[in-house]
């Protein structure tokens, strides 16, 4: 069914190296019940921003076109299929969206077999990307059950669209992560059976709420109740402001209570929350935290909790990477093990475990990235990995003859940003340090120059502002830049 979120980017990194030209696809499949009918199983799927070429439509705008062939099978043989071709967004730049494609099958209960193929149709390269999973359909049995949860991008109000539901159109979203752009959390589900069980027009509670995944409490105020009437199919769609949801690991409970608020059945579904609430650190408020049973409190070393400190500030903001740099400077003890531990209590409700992931990555980019005097934490590149994590391509030219040794990064996603290079060169040509030339992400070092830089080390740097070197190393530094395998 769904590939777990935690394990994308290994995916991604799969399929680069299997089939470097084969487009990246996210899959989800969702079934709902219609009474009477059978089983409404709706295949949900985005092909990755960044994975398929982007050309000139008939129009003049740039737009990306896949063809996604659907096949349902059962016992070997096929059920029902579709064959669509589907455009992206168009638009007048050349930076790629996620495609997003929906197919929805009319099914009977029992298990199926679900094979998607995907390919781009107006790259060079004829690559498919085949995903397989199993299909299961179940039968209502008369009793409280619920629909598939889905997490949505919008719900908006569509009474003639052939594609809604009860009157609203719900566009799918195919992740359980929430950075800090998405302040909004929607959700569709659907209740049956409460007419059998209740009785027709008798009452029940139906609440949602925001659970931490650790405990499966409600967290804070996350929580809504309304009063709603028996009927064979209850359309759940609602939403949360989660602008003020810290970091973390979350369900999304949906429950059926009577009127003695008794459980009767219940629906979760699993997200992560990445949200850096700012704070402002008051050293007065600070005093008031009682850390002495944390595991901020267990530190007793200054030079290892600075450390640990300073290893923060790839992933700080402003006001956190002075704290940092003056934490560094004072080594006073107390002070340290405050904001050690407000940093992390303001990304998580699990504080310690945060701290811990963390810590493992880096030891990671320690070992990948050190060189001469600096950690790997210090270096570009290992500022690079933790703050957006490894990247899904990796193409390094270490020997070329006529530019300085590079690496060129690839992101589908970098923070809030799809489809984002980083160029990461060695002028020095004796340490290991890897300096960054040149990103595509906002806020990071911009440098339209950087092909003709990285060849400076045997060309002289003209006094004319050409974009390319104009050599055969240059072109495949644009090649590997603009195609990344």
């Amino acid at each position: 069914m769904r590939t777990p979120l935690l394990f994308l980017s290994t995916l991604f990194c799969c399929l680069a190296t299997v089939a470097p030209a084969a487009v990246g696809v996210v899959v989800e499949t969702k079934v709902f019940h219609v009474p009477g009918q059978g089983a409404r199983a709706e295949v949900n799927l985005a092909v990755l921003a960044g994975t398929f070429t982007i050309a000139p439509n008939e129009r003049g705008f740039q737009q990306g076109r896949v063809e996604v062939l659907t096949v349902v099978e059962q016992n070997g043989a096929i059920v029902t299929f579709a064959k669509t071709q589907v455009a992206g967004p168009e638009r007048t730049d050349s930076l790629s969206t996620d495609i997003v494609h929906q197919e929805t099958f009319l099914l009977q209960p029992g298990s199926y077999d679900l094979n998607i193929e995907v390919r781009d149709l107006q790259g060079s390269d004829t690559t498919v990307t085949r995903h397989s999973a199993p299909l299961a359909i179940g039968a209502l049995t008369g009793a409280v059950e619920f629909g598939d949860a889905l997490l949505a991008e919008r719900i908006v109000p569509a009474p003639d669209d052939p594609n809604a539901r009860y009157g609203h159109l719900v566009v799918p979203l195919l992740s359980d992560y929430f950075p800090p752009a998405l302040n909004e959390l929607n959700f569709y589900t659907e209740v049956y059976g409460t007419d059998k069980v209740f009785g027709t027009d008798g009452a029940y509670l139906l609440t949602y709420q925001i659970e931490t995944f650790e405990t499966r409490t409600v967290f804070a105020n996350f929580k809504k109740v309304t009063r709603a009437k028996g009927k064979p199919v209850e359309p759940v769609m609602a939403a949360f402001d989660i602008g003020q949801l810290p970091s973390g690991n979350y369900l999304l409970a949906v429950e059926v209570r009577d009127r003695a608020d008794e459980l009767v059945n219940r629906k979760e579904l699993f997200f992560q929350r990445n949200n850096r609430i700012q704070h402002n650190y008051d050293l007065a408020a600070m005093d008031q935290l009682d850390i002495d049973n944390t595991f901020a409190g267990a530190f007793s070393n200054p030079d290892t909790l600075a450390e640990h400190i300073a290893s923060l500030r790839p992933i700080a903001d402003p006001l956190e990477r002075k704290i940092v740099d003056d934490r560094w400077k004072d080594r006073d003890m107390d002070l340290m093990k405050r904001f050690f531990y407000s940093f992390w209590a303001n990304r998580s409700n699990d504080p310690e475990a945060a701290w811990n992931a963390y810590r493992q990555e880096v030891i990671k980019v320690n070992k990948l990235y050190g060189c001469r005097v600096l950690k790997g934490y210090q270096t570009d590149r290992g500022m690079v990995y933790l703050k957006y994590g490894p990247p899904n391509t990796q193409m390094d030219r270490l020997n070329e003859m006529d530019s300085y040794p590079y690496t060129i990064w690839h992101y589908y996603r970098a923070g809030k940003y799809t489809n984002r290079r980083f160029v990461f060169y060695q002028p020095d040509l004796v340490s290991d340090c890897f300096e960054l030339l040149h990103s595509e992400v906002p806020g990071e070092l911009n440098n339209p120059r950087w092909n003709q830089i990285l060849h400076e080390r045997n060309v002289s740097r003209s006094n004319v502002d050409p974009r390319s070197p104009g050599s055969l190393s240059g072109d495949r530094a644009n090649e590997f830049f603009e195609m990344p395998r």
